[in-house]
């Protein structure tokens, strides 16, 4: 429950003020996920990794804020600590003054944002497996930890000034008054830094502020365009307040540098830009540097064919399946926003989802008449949920399968032969819980 008393301090920073007016305007940010995890390749991190693990061969933190500011880019969000706890400053505590490549990252981070003349942000990870020994999403933050939050944020704006934007990740853990104390703490140390907090299983931005996620600045949608008509007012306890909208997404299927990763078709980015800029939310694109330390070419290549696409839009092919009646094997709880129809509806804020019980499933699509194509493009939510699937068309009576794959993830593109049909499914053969689909795509020759 939260506090009202709490909400009287609150009001005047929660209305549109000059801050959060100049933070609007920026539009586009580069969001970088860096860290224990890229090294140890476990994003949701149990903090057990010797700092020995931690070893970029040649880290570059100017190339980061470099490519971020050719890409078109005006702001960056750096993932300070994450959910290994592991820090990239000398914080005294599990941090890179134990690993072989002492860089203050943070310090190199602020100093390139300074010189190429972008607005920096810090991410903060409250879920931390080091410090809670283990990895607890539901276990509250006792006042011990607590403290080691107050002191890493005391660290950060005070030896690092100029802090534009604070993420503080999964504040659900935290009480309301935790929340309020940390809120209060960045604002009296960074009095122009706009604090966000995002709440994990927030995944629907609207105009009711979930619990959990007050007090903050900035409104979050991780994966998530908002709606078309999209209203950054919104109500805390009967209350209205101005929170605009910042939607994060990635460049490739992970937060965290993956090897195997590759970047996301040039036409799914331009719609992620199209359906968060476009209607009004800022957009922070993550785009994480590898083992070395460095952005990868492929990644600055997708990034400036982007920009190019920005400056000089073009409508992209629209898939065969956009609209066309389709039906499912099921429906979570039978509930019409979950229906079959949004996983064709071209819209990623949507979905098919089943009930969880549900380890195997299909969706079919009726292409109204026999179609030619050569291409497939799949997203999932909530993944990786999938692990084996195929792509079938009906012949006669028969499925027959055109191509298959494993995982899903963030996206899945498959090309094949051109084949022909009027119906076609995705059949979901093996999935861990119910499998929850935003997009099925079939694309022409």
């Amino acid at each position: 429950m939260l506090i009202p008393l709490l909400f009287a301090s609150l009001a005047q920073a929660h209305a549109r003020t000059p801050d959060i007016s100049a933070w609007e305007k920026l539009k586009y940010g580069m969001f970088i996920h860096f860290g224990m995890s890229t090294f140890d390749q476990s994003e949701i991190n149990d903090g057990k990794s010797a700092p020995s693990v931690y070893h970029p061969t040649h880290l570059d933190v100017r190339q980061w804020i470099h490519v971020a500011k050719e890409a078109g880019m005006k702001y960056a969000v750096l993932t300070a600590k994450h959910t290994a706890g592991f820090c990239l400053w000398p914080s005294g505590d599990y941090d890179i003054d134990q690993s072989p490549v002492k860089t203050d990252v943070v310090a190199e981070f602020m100093k390139a944002c300074k010189e190429e003349g972008i607005e920096p942000g810090i991410y903060y990870c409250v879920l931390d497996g080091h410090n809670e020994d283990g990895v607890k999403w539901d276990a509250p933050v006792g006042p011990g930890y607590f403290a080691l939050i107050e002191k890493h944020l005391t660290q950060l704006h005070t030896r690092y000034p100029g802090i534009m934007e604070q993420w503080i990740d999964i504040p659900g853990k935290l009480t309301p008054v935790q929340r309020t104390a940390l809120y209060d703490l960045v604002k009296r140390l960074s009095p122009h830094c706009l604090v966000l907090m995002n709440l994990s299983n927030w995944d629907r931005p609207g105009t009711t502020m979930p619990e959990g996620a007050w007090p903050t600045d900035l409104a979050v949608g991780e994966r998530n365009p908002p709606p078309a008509e999209h209203d950054p007012l919104m109500t805390v306890e009967g209350k209205q307040y101005y929170v605009p909208l910042e939607c994060c997404d990635t460049l490739e299927d992970n937060w965290f540098w993956v090897k195997g990763d590759a970047p996301r078709p040039l036409e799914r980015l331009a719609r992620i830009w199209q359906t968060t800029v476009g209607r009004g939310a800022n957009l922070l694109l993550d785009v994480p540097p590898d083992m070395t330390g460095r952005i990868p070419e492929s990644s600055i290549k997708r990034l400036m064919e982007l920009k190019a696409w920005v400056a000089h839009p073009t409508p992209f092919p629209v898939s065969l399946t956009r609209g066309m009646p389709a039906t499912a094997s099921n429906i979570y709880k039978n509930d019409p926003q979950f229906d079959p129809k949004f996983a064709v509806d071209g819209n990623d804020a949507t979905r098919w989802a089943t009930d969880d019980d549900q380890h195997s499933a299909w969706l079919e699509v009726d292409l109204g008449t026999e179609k030619t194509f050569d291409r497939t493009y799949i997203t999932e939510a909530y993944y990786p949920r999938v692990q084996r699937f195929e792509v079938q068309r009906k012949v006669g009576d028969q499925w027959e399968t055109i191509c298959r794959g494993s995982t899903i993830g963030a996206h899945m593109e498959l090309r094949f032969k051109p084949v022909s049909a009027r119906y076609v499914r995705l059949h979901i053969l093996e999935s861990t819980v119910g499998p929850t689909i935003p997009e099925f795509d079939l694309y022409e020759r």
